[in-house]
């Protein structure tokens, strides 16, 4: 059940709404207008999320577009979701964008996950989708219990202060979280009072998946037992960590900048000396720079990674090499520690290797 522009102006204006926008203005997320497009699951916090917007649009002057996908991976439950957003855009008159993707094929083939392809699959649909119809912003619909819980689950894995910030309220300029300071009671009674409907996704209740088991167990658990108020304090650690995490990356960047030598499509040279004089945290945010360079991300690279790239840079021999994922090289030369991205598997690179060695050994004894 879905209300006109109309109905909706001549309510008084939620709570739910004036959070929203404070955090909107907070975090400097929107221009009046401004193309925005919005993430819709058909879920209740993207939901919310679409009828926030719409509260606004007027007087932003706004134009809105939604975006769905269809991963492909519950079956009658996928296209029931499709349908409900479509009616959605179709009842408020907003463009709908649509993709759909066989997630669980393209983890297969990719090796990764498939929490890892559906997130890579809707960021690159939103931005394919923004670029190509003009939207300045892509919204989400992230709130206060699914950052508590990302800043849980990376605790569990042992994240660093990155990890433990959560999740940020924007990205690169383009992608807002305007939910972020709402919890997902709020979000829920905002739609019970504006009699507005939504799906379930019936995944969000298996405990298989580890944040399932964090949601509807361990935090549920840690409020009842420790601190009922467990949500907004991993909030605040989030913001906290987070404040830090920017301060200390700007103090990398400016050590990073000093530390290059040589910078170039081929690779990427770092001072040894300077390197090596570095406090071991900035060592370690210094060669996780230098590798996010040379990578464009730190997919599969761990803490012990990144400790023996400093190992490498305290041998005494020189011409070592260390061999990471994603066909990633670094090397010791004299004085610089080179940072490459292979074009051909590494496997095969050292085998190369090794055979011209062995033909300069057998030359060398043809010629004795």
């Amino acid at each position: 059940m879905t209300q006109t522009d109309t109905e909706r102006s001549n309510k008084p204006i939620p709570p739910f709404i004036h959070t929203f926008c404070e955090t909107l203005a907070a975090h400097r997320m929107l221009q009046p207008g401004e193309s925005v497009l919005l993430g819709v699951s058909g879920g209740p916090d993207s939901v919310a999320l679409a009828l926030a917007f719409l509260a606004i649009r007027n007087e932003y002057r706004l134009n809105l577009g939604i975006a769905h996908i269809n991963h492909q991976l519950r079956g009658k439950e996928s296209m029931r979701d499709e349908t409900f957003v479509r009616n959605l855009a179709e009842a408020y008159k907003i463009p709908f964008h649509l993709e759909r993707v066989d997630v669980a094929a393209l983890a297969r083939k990719n090796r990764r996950s498939v929490e890892e392809a559906a997130r890579d699959v809707r960021y690159a649909f939103f931005e394919r989708t923004c670029r190509e119809s003009a939207y300045t912003k892509a919204a989400l619909g992230h709130n206060l219990n699914d950052n508590a819980e990302l800043i849980l689950m990376n605790l569990l894995r042992g994240s660093g202060p990155r990890g433990l910030s959560g999740i940020p309220h924007t990205r690169d300029n383009w992608i807002i979280r305007p939910l972020m300071e709402l919890s997902r009671e709020e979000i829920l009674n905002f739609l019970k009072a504006e009699n507005q409907d939504y799906v379930t996704d019936s995944t969000n209740l298996e405990t298989v998946y580890l944040r399932n088991r964090v949601r509807h167990l361990l935090l549920p658990l840690l409020e009842k037992e420790y601190n009922p108020g467990m949500t907004h304090t991993l909030n605040r650690l989030g913001r906290i960590l987070r404040d830090e995490e920017a301060w200390m990356e700007g103090e990398t960047t400016a050590v990073f900048d000093r530390s290059v030598i040589k910078a170039s499509d081929a690779g990427l040279h770092l001072c040894l000396d300077s390197f090596n004089t570095l406090p071991t945290a900035l060592k370690r945010r210094v060669a996780r720079k230098a590798l996010e360079r040379v990578k464009s991300d730190l997919r599969r690279i761990t803490l012990a990674h990144i400790d023996a790239i400093a190992q490498l840079a305290a041998a005494t021999t020189p011409g070592k090499s260390l061999d990471l994922p994603d066909q990633i090289r670094i090397i010791k030369r004299n004085n610089t520690l080179c940072f490459k991205k292979e074009s051909r598997p590494l496997r095969e690179i050292g085998r190369a290797i090794k055979s011209r060695k062995r033909l300069q050994n057998k030359k060398k004894v043809f010629l004795a």
